[in-house]
């Protein structure tokens, strides 16, 4: 099928004259995880229907097979006569259509409540609705009318529109698919943000007080980054949710779509909520990055195929960035616990192996394999892939940090220019887009080397001396140690993770399921001996280890190494300069 129309051609398809499309939900069997659906098509051209289940899930890049939970497939005319269905591919049926009207009704198991599958059960229907309904080929424009029924005390979430308290509708497919849908016991809270609404629908575990004391939290979230972009994206019908189950009963996830996130966890508002927040402000930042300032990669989104885009690096990257600066500036985390978190992303991205085989736009290529991807083969993602969160997010870290000591600009007015020119009249933007952005805030020259080395490339750029002058001082963590990047061996002695390049252990040729024997010359019986032995080696030095590899005893040499990762430390303002005080307060945000 040819990608789904965008949802921004929404005027015209109100006004057309065509049949909805209605789909019936049927609740009986939901203790088993089955749903049954109808699918009624009317005013349907020609003598048959070509039936789609999706593959793809808006935010998520790899194939999930969503047919795979299809059965009990049906189909029939207006009056009731069951038809012959046709299989044409494991994702597609043929069904025929009686003045021109056709009925296809199945049957979908789903039992995973999270940002990309289906999940039914006694307490809830948790439905992204690509995993959960199929689509009349040819269709795409059409109004789509969903009819709920509702059991007693339970509501519905989402960003559909309601039309009476069984029936909500989209425009079209594309808005309908981005539609994710929450309905069960419910609890709500909502406010006004100028003429417009923001909602939290949470089905929880937790008390009227937890929630009270999280929606504060969620308020100052949103200001927060409105204040970033310096306005709230215009929602469709006035209205933004955050749909949220935080319950045993859930997977954890995040995920955005264009007037809702469905954030979901197993964690509690009691024992997690300062880290389930984190992912409440990733989310809500990509109602303006992602949604709108959206690249042409992705525009449309296709849902039967996987979405290949260059751009992840910045959609979800700088948005890991600034989900947790947000916290900070909202002071919901102190400021010595934001530089702390920055230590762990920091050590992933500037020592790992993958960047000597691509840069951050080739590693948002391999999204489809690694954003909820699955596969039986063993992969060597250990050595030769970054995540474009993490990456992107250093990168973000390093541009922002840069700007402010060196243009007196910030990463801030960078993302409000990328909104004004890109997200809010919604036109797609390109690589070389975004450079002439930053070009318009520093010059030619900075903008065109720091696309070519750092995002086309893999370099990055000098923190050490960057967080200097933000009064963060950047040090080794094991000063005196080799880099053995943390192996740890099981009872048998045999090394349980991919072997890193760069470390000792690869140099000397040991791999995963390796049996550790001998460290210059000291027996090896435990994690313990040996990060006792390797804390006796001196760097520059060169040493041997004796390993048994599939059956054969072999040994190894290498030459000790300094262990490269850091450790950040956020010096006490009176130590500081005023210039690097004020420097670092306007980072922050610090009063």
């Amino acid at each position: 099928m040819r990608p789904i129309a965008s949802v921004f051609c929404l005027f015209t398809i109100l006004i057309s004259t065509a049949q909805d499309i209605t789909y019936e939900l049927d609740l009986s069997n939901i203790h088993h995880h089955e749903l049954k659906v109808k699918a009624t098509f009317t005013e349907v051209s020609g003598e048959t229907l070509t039936i789609n289940m999706p593959n793809s899930s808006p935010g998520r890049y790899a194939l999930h097979n969503f047919a795979k939970n299809v059965y009990e497939e049906q189909a029939f005319d207006a009056s009731g006569n069951e038809l012959t269905i046709t299989r044409h591919t494991p994702y597609q049926w043929e069904i025929p259509v009686q003045d021109g009207t056709a009925v296809f009704e199945y049957t979908i198991y789903g039992d995973r409540a999270d940002g990309t599958y289906l999940g039914i059960d006694a307490k809830k229907l948790h439905m992204n609705m690509p995993a959960t309904f199929a689509y009349g080929a040819g269709l795409d424009d059409r109004k789509i009318k969903l009819i709920i029924p509702i059991k007693k005390d339970w509501s519905v979430a989402t960003q559909l529109v309601k039309e009476t308290e069984t029936t909500y509708t989209a425009p079209n497919y594309y808005y309908f698919y981005d539609s994710p849908t929450m309905v069960g016991n419910i609890d709500w809270r909502e406010w006004q943000v100028g003429d417009q609404t923001i909602q939290i629908a949470m089905m929880h575990e937790g008390t009227e007080e937890e929630l009270n004391d999280y929606t504060d939290w969620v308020k100052k979230v949103v200001e927060e980054q409105r204040s970033i972009f310096g306005e709230l994206p215009t929602f469709d019908y006035g209205r933004y949710t955050f749909l949220i189950a935080y319950n045993p009963w859930v997977n954890g996830d995040g995920m955005e779509h264009r007037n809702s996130t469905i954030c979901t966890s197993t964690g509690s508002l009691k024992e997690n909520a300062d880290r389930l927040i984190g992912t409440v402000s990733h989310e809500f930042f990509h109602a303006w990055n992602i949604e709108r300032i959206r690249p042409k990669s992705l525009e449309p989104f296709d849902f039967d195929n996987a979405n290949l885009s260059e751009a992840l690096w910045f959609g979800e990257g700088f948005t890991s960035y600034f989900d947790d600066l947000t916290l900070t500036r909202a002071k919901i985390y102190k400021p010595e616990q934001y530089v702390k978190s920055l230590i762990g992303g920091l050590n992933y991205v500037l020592n790992n192996p993958g960047r000597e085989f691509r840069g951050p736009m080739q590693m948002s290529y391999n999204a489809t394999f690694v954003d909820a991807g699955t596969a039986n083969d063993p992969t060597n993602y250990s050595n030769n892939f970054v995540s474009y969160y993490s990456y992107g997010s250093v990168i973000g870290l390093g541009l922002d940090l840069t700007l402010r000591s060196e243009f007196n600009k910030t990463l801030d007015e960078f993302m409000q220019k990328v909104w004004e020119q890109y997200g809010k009249p919604e036109i797609p933007y390109t690589m070389d887009d975004l450079q002439d952005v930053l070009a318009q805030l520093t010059n030619q020259k900075f903008a065109e080397s720091f696309f070519t080395d750092q995002i086309k490339g893999s370099k990055l750029p000098e923190f050490d001396d960057l967080f200097e002058e933000f009064g963060i001082k950047m040090s080794l963590q094991s000063p005196n140690s080799a880099y053995f990047a943390n192996p740890k061996i099981n009872d048998n002695n045999q090394v349980q993770s991919t072997v890193i390049r760069g470390t000792a252990f690869y140099e000397a040729g040991i791999e995963k399921g390796d049996e550790i024997i001998s460290l210059n010359g000291t027996t090896i019986n435990t994690t313990a001996d040996l990060n006792s032995e390797i804390n006796k080696l001196e760097i520059g030095k060169t040493y041997t280890i004796e390993y048994e590899q599939i059956g054969v005893k072999k040994s190894g040499s290498f030459t000790a190494r300094q262990d490269p990762r850091i450790a950040l430390s956020y010096i006490d303002d009176e130590k500081l300069s005023k210039k690097v005080v004020k420097r670092r307060n306007a980072w922050l945000e610090i009063e």
